[in-house]
């Protein structure tokens, strides 16, 4: 037929005929234009229909999917269907006994719920209106479901406005159902007998839509909410730093599960709800900075937990609204050690030499070496004794280099170095305000710093009196107690000392005590003097220009026979550390040319035999050495320990030790 003229479009107040018959026999069967008005919408769905082909009369009803593919497809509409049935189950509630039913279909138009009175599902189920039937214009003709999913807007139909004449006793209300993002996800429908007006059920169904829209933006924004939940509490679950978040009422509102572990409890959910003041000792430095609102760079914060006091290394983020108003803190826990291990590797605490550094053929200085190899095996506390300049640092490095605690942190202090009244404060730390001068948030010690590593301590000789007792208390306790605070701190450090001096006389001069050197002097290690290794002083000048060469991309220069003679002949009362600083002044006086006597500027002096090395001549040769003195001094006690330049006390220990009789 030819195109119908369709009116422009009318607002929906255009008054509904009572029988639409008339019309639709003239659109639909006659292919005529209508001679009574009907509403645009129909009117061009009709068209629509019937250039489709659309047979208005079959009694064929909607094709119906099969059960697998219905209940897949309610799997992947369940949050529509859990959240649209309480709401169906309101209307079924609401029109019981009207004779009417109440379904919900998907965007493609394919029914997944329905509900209603008995007989009136029993009617629609022979018309094949049930769930899984299709009811798009193509397969059922206009009807409100097609109708509203087509134009998005919800519509009702009454009798012969339904394009098929099997659905013409039929009053129809549909309105679309849209997700947050506003597409049509669905719609949910109102059907039942056309005899009399049913004025409230489009409202009814256009107001059920809108409640599920709303449960649907709700869910959305829950679930979106949980998600990011989820996400972030995975996150700071994966940090190895505990997080806290702190209101500015002091209630802990947030932290993650390092954090619960951290102030010992099992999940987070035991401190939430809790106030700041009842797991933390809070100082007025935090304090402060609720009040301040100014960052709290990291310091310490002790913590109450289950087995005492636990200190972490903390920072303290202010947290404020758009208009500065304060509403809590993020506090980042960090253990001490992490924070040991970050300023291990900025200021160099850690091991730089192995026993390969130490170079040298001298039997007595493979001797020791091999001892030092031995002590490095174990957990024993090593005493290093040898002249300035002997090496007793590269024995240090390569004992800690190759024992199990490698890894860890090597902390070295010279304890002569130092003044008297800040050696403590050097080794132990103190907390902030402890003296005058001190910083305000505290200090840690070398001991800390060492906690499972090494500690060395050279030139133990120069401790004062006073402090051997502390570090005595610390070796026997291993814990120690900051300058200021009362509470021990656990420490787990390996010591190792050195000393250019025999400590034995040191404490027979009442210069050291002796509990500590006992408790030092588990392996003792002498190193040798330069001028007992007249082997190595040859091999250790070339070693020490060819590393010098190469960090300056100079070439090696020869050595004539005369310089090696005269570096030979040489005491070397500086030991190694004067030996290379005569190699590299060799090297700036020679230019390139060959290095002679005349670029070695070596003092005419003889050093004798005094101070530790001494020592080591008596411990390995003593019972010889001191039968023999004895024997030339015809055993005068005191003449024989001039001779021997150690004191007469000393001297008797020895006789005593031997079996010497006196």
């Amino acid at each position: 037929m030819e195109p119908l003229p369709i009116e422009p479009d009318a607002p929906e107040r255009i008054r509904l005929i009572e029988d639409p018959k008339g019309a639709w026999e003239d659109v639909v069967i006659k292919g005529r234009p209508p001679r009574v008005p009907v509403r645009p919408r129909v009117l061009e769905s009709w068209i629509r229909c019937r250039e489709a082909g659309v047979d208005p009369y079959t009694e064929t009803p909607p094709p119906v999917i099969p059960a697998a593919e219905l209940a897949r497809l309610k799997h992947r509409n369940r949050d529509l269907i859990d959240i649209s049935k309480p709401v169906m189950e309101m209307i079924e509630i609401s029109v019981r006994g009207t004779g009417f039913i109440v379904t919900l279909a998907d965007r493609q138009a394919l029914v997944l719920e329905t509900m209603g009175d008995r007989e009136i599902l029993e009617m629609a189920g022979r018309r094949k209106y049930v769930p899984g039937c299709l009811r798009d214009s193509r397969h059922s003709g206009t009807n409100a479901i097609a109708l509203a999913l087509e134009e998005g807007q919800p519509v009702q139909l009454t009798g012969a406005e339904h394009y098929n004449i099997h659905y013409h006793f039929w009053t129809c209300s549909s309105a679309p159902i849209r997700d947050p993002e506003e597409r049509i996800i669905g719609l949910i429908t109102l059907s039942g007998c056309s005899i009399g007006r049913h004025k409230h059920t489009l409202a009814l169904v256009t107001a059920s839509a809108k409640t599920i829209e709303t449960q649907l933006r709700e869910r959305a924004l829950i679930e979106k909410e949980r998600r990011l939940n989820t996400m972030l509490t995975r996150i700071y679950d994966s940090l190895t730093d505990g997080f806290m978040a702190v209101d500015n009422t002091l209630e802990i509102t947030h932290l993650n599960s390092t954090a619960a572990k951290m102030l010992g409890m099992e999940a987070p959910e035991t401190v939430v709800g809790r106030r700041l003041d009842e797991v933390a000792l809070l100082d007025e430095t935090l304090i402060e900075t609720f009040e301040s609102r100014e960052r709290f760079d990291p310091g310490e914060i002790p913590f109450k937990t289950p087995g005492g006091f636990k200190t972490y290394m903390c920072r303290v983020d202010p947290i404020q609204n758009p208009s500065y108003k304060l509403m809590g803190v993020i506090i980042t826990m960090s253990e001490k050690r992490q924070m040991f291990d970050m300023v291990r590797k900025i200021s160099g605490n850690y091991a730089k030499y192995e026993f390969g550094d130490i170079k040298g053929e001298d039997p007595e200085l493979k001797r020791q070496i091999e001892l030092a190899r031995i002590a490095a095996k174990t957990a024993s506390r090593v005493l290093l004794i040898g002249e300035s300049g002997t090496g007793k640092e590269l024995f240090a490095h390569a004992i800690h280099s190759h024992s199990t605690r490698r890894n860890e942190p090597f902390v070295a202090i010279s304890c002569a170095a130092i003044p008297r009244d800040l050696i403590e404060s050097e080794l132990f730390g103190y907390i902030g305000g402890a003296f005058t001068g001190a910083r305000q948030k505290g200090m840690v010690g070398k001991f800390e710093l060492a906690h499972r590593g090494t500690l060395f301590l050279d030139e133990i000789n120069g401790l004062p009196l006073e402090l051997q007792g502390k570090l005595l208390r610390v070796l026997q306790q291993n814990e120690i107690l900051r300058l200021g605070d009362s509470r021990p701190i656990a420490v787990d450090v390996r010591v190792i000392a050195a000393s250019n001096k025999d400590l034995l006389d040191e404490v027979e001069n009442g210069n050291f005590r002796e509990a500590l050197y006992y408790r030092l002097n588990v392996v003792e290690i002498f190193i040798p003097p330069l001028r007992r290794r007249q082997k190595d002083i040859e091999r250790l000048a070339r070693h020490i220009l060819e590393r010098h060469c190469r960090e300056t991309a100079t070439c090696l220069p020869e050595i004539t026979r005369e310089a090696m003679e005269k570096l030979t002949a040489y005491d070397w009362p500086g030991n190694v550390r004067e030996l290379e600083n005569i190699c590299e002044r060799a090297l700036l006086l020679s230019q390139g040319e060959p290095i002679g006597p005349q670029h070695l500027p070596l003092r005419p002096r003889r050093r004798t035999e005094t101070g530790a090395y001494r020592a080591l001549s008596l411990r390995q040769n003593s019972r010889e050495t001191i039968e023999a003195t004895l024997e030339q001094c015809g055993g005068n006690i005191s003449r024989a320990a001039r001779v021997l330049k150690i004191a007469r006390s000393t001297l008797y220990r020895k006789m005593d030790e031997f079996g010497i009789p006196r």
